[in-house]
């Protein structure tokens, strides 16, 4: 008995070893990465100024005043942030660092969760990396934007819903539902997850009072928290100008005749980006998946679900315009954006080097071939469900399933009715990617070499992609802030008289009430006599040129500051 005693613990020092080896090398891989991109630079990046601003006033003041820019409770996010500005002031480069910390926690947190639904240690480390390395969720954990604090912390309480699925602990729902909370007074969307939690108890234990409370509690905490603070905010008149556009745009959603085809056409988009950043976990996983198809009696229903997506995937790439990226805001097709200046992103004179045709056409096969291979996991977890869906049938393990399932299923149903931002279905990804995990354990483990290889290739090229793309978006920003703060500190212009690009706009003119006109930018303009551009534009003169490197696609680019022609001195354009 000594011996099996000593022989167990032995194994559980070396996975805890091992567990902590894959953890500090996930942890020096994500830092070093951070060096070469260059995370320096006290600037705003796309709507993190309105976040910004939020704590910045409650350094100051004391108070929590968010500006009207904002959709979202952000009371989380803007904690968070002032922390890390307590010790040398508020900076942009401060709350940078910020979200830099808490994705990686979020990156360490998907290894963990993954190690609590398989034992297979190579699928951890490569959704982690997955995960940490995808496009939109690397490139955006260089801003001050939500979408990272509210997926790491959505991935941390998983892991506690998940742990108390499986053993039952009392500590594992509190602190489950602390975090949830959390999450929800980060964004609205958060109540999704403990909603998804209270299902799968129930089906697990099933019906009695003692389980329905039990399983209750994280969504009643979350809702009474949300309820509780939209109604100080609204009571005190801190309530932000946009924050129920999204139910607005949701309400008209369900009445729109158009409804079914404009969901159908999302959640074929959607699927796009989801096969894309879980392909090097598909790709490992494809020996499991053809495991279970070949030894289930239902593989011709598995095959024409694939077959049916498959062929609506085709009919949408008929159009010539349906080539990868599907749906703008983070990734375009000049690699990461958005290029908020007046000539590109208004005028649409200035198109950015784009990437080759080739690159996004491959990109788009991966993309395709993902999708169908993600329905088919999905639909080999799902169906086996169908008839044990009633309290009381479940076991732990197929309530876990459940759990992340439904999950995302709950967060992405008022996405894809409302229409959303290709950032927006970063918080589901962890999801799926449990989800595939759940799968190697309803199979054995197969990962041949051929599948372990293409994975790994496809895992270099997420890196790559990511470092060089977030890389090329703060090196321009970071010239364009040279530009503007030359123009403000050294020529003494006043931001009123500057189109700066809609970061610098609204971090110093946002103005809800103020009324645009077409001949000048949408973004808070009072005199546009100084333009900040990527290219020369008409009725401007050039003032100064600064040059920066791009890396993806290569060249030298360029920032321009402009003055607009004044009619007294005679001259035209």
């Amino acid at each position: 008995m000594d011996n099996l005693e000593t022989e167990r613990q032995c194994k559980f020092n070396t996975f805890k070893f091992r567990m902590r080896f894959d953890l500090v090398v996930i942890a020096s891989l994500w830092c070093a990465s951070i060096i070469v991109v260059n995370p320096f630079g006290d600037f705003p990046l796309n709507d993190d100024w309105s976040m910004g601003l939020s704590v910045k006033r409650l350094l100051e003041t004391g108070d929590f005043r968010p500006t009207g820019w904002t959709a979202m409770p952000l009371i989380t996010h803007t904690i968070w942030g002032a922390l890390f500005c307590l010790p040398d002031g508020f900076s942009f480069e401060a709350l940078r660092f910020s979200i830099l910390t808490l994705s990686l926690l979020g990156i360490l947190g998907t290894y963990i969760l993954m190690r609590e639904l398989c034992r297979a240690r190579w699928f951890a480390v490569t959704a982690a990396l997955t995960i940490g390395f995808n496009p939109i969720y690397y490139a955006l954990s260089y801003t001050f934007m939500t979408d990272i604090s509210f997926t790491a912390i959505t991935i941390l309480a998983s892991v506690f819903f998940v742990r108390y699925l499986k053993k039952g602990s009392d500590f594992d729902l509190l602190i489950g539902t602390a975090i949830a909370i959390a999450a929800t007074l980060n964004r609205q969307l958060g109540i999704a997850f403990p909603m998804a939690f209270a299902i799968s108890c129930i089906l697990r234990t099933g019906f009695t009072i003692r389980n329905i409370i039990r399983a209750a509690i994280p969504p009643i905490l979350c809702i009474g928290a949300l309820f509780i603070f939209e109604q100080w905010l609204a009571s005190t008149g801190r309530l932000p100008a946009l924050y129920n556009e999204k139910n607005k745009m949701l309400l008209n959603s369900l009445t729109n005749p158009e409804m079914f085809s404009n969901v159908l056409n999302r959640m074929s988009i959607a699927l796009h980006y989801f096969g894309w950043f879980l392909l090097p976990l598909l790709i490992g996983s494809l020996g499991n998946i053809w495991c279970v198809l070949r030894n289930k009696m239902s593989v011709l229903l598995y095959l024409s679900i694939a077959l049916s997506v498959l062929l609506s995937l085709i009919i949408m790439l008929l159009g010539t315009d349906h080539l990868m990226p599907l749906s703008y805001n983070i990734i375009t097709p000049a690699g990461i954006g958005p290029f908020t200046l007046r000539d590109s992103f208004i005028m649409g004179v200035t198109r950015m080097p784009a990437l080759s045709d080739g690159f996004w056409l491959v990109t788009t096969v991966f993309s395709f071939f993902g999708g169908v291979l993600l329905v088919m996991a999905v639909a080999i977890l799902t169906f086996p469900f169908l008839r044990q869906f009633w309290p009381g049938r479940m076991n732990d393990d197929q309530a876990v399933t459940v759990f992340l399932l439904l999950g995302a299923t709950i967060y992405l149903l008022p996405i894809l009715l409302a229409g959303f931002f290709d950032r927006y279905l970063v918080p589901a990804i962890p999801f799926f990617a449990a989800c595939i995990a759940r799968l190697l354990e309803q199979s054995p483990e197969i990962e041949t070499r051929l599948h372990s290889l293409v994975s790994k290739g496809l895992l270099i090229l997420f890196v790559a992609f990511s470092i060089c793309g977030a890389r090329d978006y703060l090196a321009w920003n970071r010239v364009r802030w040279e530009a503007l703060n030359d123009l403000m500190e050294n020529q003494h212009i006043l931001p009123e008289d500057i189109d700066g690009g809609f970061e610098f706009n609204g971090l110093h003119l946002y103005d809800p009430l103020q009324i645009n006109t077409l001949d000048k930018s949408w973004w808070w303009v009072k005199r546009d006599t100084y333009v900040i551009t990527f290219r020369p534009i008409p009725g401007y003169s050039i003032i100064h040129e600064y040059r920066y490197n791009h890396w993806m696609p290569r060249y030298t680019g360029s920032i321009f500051i402009l003055k607009k022609y004044q009619r007294e001195t005679g001259l035209s354009p």
